[in-house]
Formats: structure tokens, sequence, C-alpha cells
């Protein structure tokens, strides 16, 4: 009997031991537990950042508004412009005939494949047979250079865009007035090559006057597309300046049309107008990333549309805008100050991981359009400069106001000496060196190490 109660009561031990099925147990609740607090805390957090992010994002949004600049590229004035009023309008109306001029550029070039890479608007480059063609042309088209001065009379430029189709369908309308520009180029410089340097210069007139026109179209493409024209122009103005006959009158109004040419206000403009393509881009993944089966996003898919994609989105978002910010405010500074600062923000953006994915997809190539800007700004004072001294051999530089006499790559005085055989002006260049007046590339394919023009300069194109 007695060894019948020591298993009953071994027994009664046993079943008040815990199994190892309640430890489990027990541990399964208790990481539930944990898991939850740290979802909520992850859920919690993200809404707090969420929040932050967004407030934050206002903020910028608002300023930019409140400066009276376009947040979405879909804010851009459109009110209708009268045609008559619109040089855009008859630039339209001039079209049809520019673009066959070109692609009658095109056909000679093909059909001379003598000329090579030498611009075919440089009537020492080409044949008689060649000139002959553009003058008859040039002849029998006499009513779309009377179009073109027409249009360059008018005080508005307002393309048809619609920018809800966002900008890449937008640029088109830059094209004929492109083109225009190289037309009259190329006629003036077939004038000036026959002693007619008025009637040439009054052509740049009307190109210069059209350029500065587009700038009401701000686009950083529309500023490329200036400074190319601006180059082309220069040159034909330099040379008819160099080798023949100039009126004082016209030599006046080019000094005025080209004291109009701020690029550094009109670059402003048109990194604006990119920074609302980008911040609409912004708005179109997001939206399109709630509606499509496609994350085109690095983030899980079951997170789009939570606080943390929202955190997301506005993280990229914030560091797009003081990306284009930053780019915008280092506009009026030297080459080595600005390359130094792009440079470190792009770094910074490229070694953010995953995070901040749009930004990096639609950063523009702000280093590239400062350097344009940079070259056309040092050849526009160093025409500034040649018209000067032109006017009066013994001028000091010094005397000259810091607009005109300034270069815009070191913030030093623009160099200009009397060769014995002309004048030759020029900035030191993107090398940030005096190479002795060295305008002219050493090599085709590179830029020339000094920037502006010197005495029986060969003319050089930049690559169309």
């Amino acid at each position: 009997m007695s060894g019948f109660r020591l298993l009953q009561q071994a027994g009664n031990r046993n079943s008040q031991r815990p199994t190892s099925g309640n430890h489990m147990k027990k541990f399964l609740w208790g990481s539930l537990a944990l898991f939850g607090l740290v979802i909520a805390c992850v859920l919690v957090g993200s809404s707090w950042i969420a929040q932050a992010s967004r407030a934050t994002l206002q903020e910028l949004r608002t300023e930019i508004s409140a400066a009276g600049d376009p947040v979405y590229y879909t804010d851009s004035a459109t009110d209708p412009i009268p045609e008559q009023d619109n040089a855009y309008a008859l630039i339209c109306k001039a079209e049809s005939g520019v673009i066959a001029y070109s692609e009658l550029v095109q056909k000679l070039k093909e059909d001379n494949p003598s000329t090579g890479s030498k611009s075919i608007s440089d009537p020492r480059n080409v044949s008689p047979l060649i000139l002959k063609a553009q003058e008859t042309y040039f002849a029998e088209n006499q009513s779309l250079f009377e179009l073109l001065a027409q249009a360059s009379q008018c005080k508005n430029y307002r393309a048809e865009i619609d920018r809800k189709k966002g900008f890449d369908n937008s640029n088109d309308y830059l094209r004929a007035s492109r083109e225009a520009i190289l037309m009259l180029a190329t006629r003036a410089n077939l004038l000036a090559s026959r002693g007619n340097g008025d009637a040439a210069i009054e052509d740049c007139l009307t190109g210069y006057r059209i350029l500065k026109l587009t700038e009401q179209e701000p686009s950083m493409f529309g500023f490329s597309s200036e400074c190319h024209g601006l180059y082309h122009l220069g040159e034909v103005v330099h040379q008819t300046l160099s080798n023949s006959e100039v009126s004082n009158p016209l030599r006046e109004s080019l000094e005025t049309q080209l004291e109009q040419f701020e690029l550094d206000t009109a670059l402003v403009q048109a990194l604006k107008s990119e920074r609302a393509i980008g911040i609409q881009t912004f708005k179109e993944f997001h939206e399109a990333s709630k509606e499509s089966a496609e994350n085109p996003i690095p983030i899980p898919t079951f997170l789009v549309g939570t606080s943390l994609s929202q955190a997301y989105f506005s993280d990229d978002e914030i560091t797009y805008i003081e990306y284009m910010n930053e780019c915008i405010s280092l506009i009026d500074q030297p080459k080595n100050i600005r390359d130094i600062a792009i440079e470190s923000m792009t770094e910074k953006l490229m070694a953010s991981g995953f995070r901040k994915f749009i930004s990096k997809l639609i950063i523009p190539n702000v280093t590239g359009i400062l350097d344009r800007k940079d070259d056309a700004t040092a050849r526009l004072r160093a025409l500034r400069i040649l018209l000067a001294v032109q006017h009066q051999s013994d001028l000091q530089i010094e005397s000259l106001p810091a607009t005109t006499r300034t270069d815009p790559y070191t913030n030093g005085d623009m160099i200009a000496r009397n060769t014995g055989r002309g004048w030759l002006v020029y900035s030191v260049g993107a090398n940030l060196t005096d190479d002795s007046g060295s305008v002219l590339p050493l090599d085709p394919s590179q830029p020339p190490q000094d920037i502006g023009y010197g005495p029986n300069q060969t003319q050089q194109t930049l690559a169309e």
C-alpha cells in the first residue's frame, strides 16, 4: 500500500510541472506581443515621419509659389496672345520655308562631302555651286526673311504647348526658331562676304531679337538652343565687324541688343521651369504607383499608399527641390566654386542607396548647361568689348561696366589687346588659364582653350 501511495504522489508532482508545450505557447504569445509593439511603433513613427516630411514639402512648394514661380509645369502661363502680337505664330508661318532651307543644306552637305565638318554657312568653306544654290533660295524666298523680321519686332512669344502631356512633346516648337537663326546667320555671312556689312548686321539683329523673345518660354532645352544661336550669330557678327564696313547706327543698335541678354536671369527661369517639370513628375509617379499593378519604385508593393510610401516619396521630392534650389543659387558663381558644390551634392544623392530613386532619374545636367551659359556670356561680352575698342582704340577695359568686361569663368576682367592685325578679345575659358588667346580649337572635337574672337579668325561651328 505504501508503494502505491508513493507512485500516486510522484504522479501528482509530475502533473504540476509545466510541459514544453506550455513553454512554446508563452514564447509565441510573447513574440506576437513584441512584434505587435514593434509594428505599432513603426506605424506611429512612419506616420509622424510622413506628416513631418509632408509639412516640409508643403513649405517648399509654398515658397516657390510665393516667389511667383510655377510649382507644377502645368502652372505656367497659358493665356492666349493675339496672333499679330505673337512672334511664335509668325515664325510658324515661315516654318515650312525654314525647314525646306534646312533640308537643302543637308542635301548640299551630302552632295559635297569635301565640305566635311566645316560650316556651310561660311562662304569661305564652300564651292561656288553651293553658294549659288543658297543665293538662289534666299532670292526666291525673300518673304521668309520679311516674316522673321516682323516676328522679331513682336513683344510676345507664346508657343502652343499642351503642358498636361508633359515636356517631352513640348519642345518641337523650338525647331523652327533654331533653324531660322541658322538661316539668318548664313544669309548674313553671305551678305558680309559681298561687302554689305549693314545688311548682314540687320539679319543678325533679327536673329538676336528672336532669340531674346524665346526666353519667354523658359526651358533648359530652349536655353541650350539660345546659346547655340548666340554662338552662330556671334561668329557672323565678328566676321562682319572685322572685314566689312558697318555704319555707326547699326553698331549702336547691335550694342543695344547685345546688352539686353542677361543669361544668368534667363537660366534661372529655365531651371525654375525644369524644377516645375520635376515636381510634376513626382506627382505623376505617385499617382501611377497607386493606380498601376506594376510598381516602378524600389519599395515593397504592399507598402504603396501607406505612410511609409508617402514618407518615401516626400523625402525624395524634398531632396529634388532642394537640389534644384541650390543649383539656381549657384548660377552667378564662378565655375570653380559652383562645380565643387554641384559635384558634392550629386555624390551625396547618388550614395543614398535605394532612397531618392526618382531624383536620381530626373536631375538634369546642370553643370553642362552652366558651362554653355558661361561660353555664351563670354562671347557676348567679347563682342561688346570689340565694338567698344573699335570705336575708341585707346579705351581701357577697366573703364567699361562690370557687366561688359567681367570674365564669367573667373569674375576677373576679360582680356583685350591689339595684335597689329586686329583686336584679340577673350575669356580664359573653362580651364581657368590664360592660354594667350587660343580662341580656335587645337582639335576640332574639343572646345577652344580660350573663349572669344581674334583677327582673321576662321569660323568654327558647334556640333548641330
